[in-house]
């Protein structure tokens, strides 16, 4: 089963740099982590 994860933000941010640094920096970790978060690793 696959499930999506949307970050959003108002679209009047969307191109401030620090809300595009934070957007783009949570999407790099997510996407390292995403076999911990669907639970296809254990935890440490």
């Amino acid at each position: 089963m696959e499930a999506a994860l949307w970050l959003l933000t108002h679209p009047d941010l969307r191109r401030v740099t620090r809300i595009r640094t934070v957007l783009d920096f949570l999407a790099n970790q997510l996407a390292q982590r995403k076999t911990l978060i669907e639970g296809q690793e254990p935890r440490d």
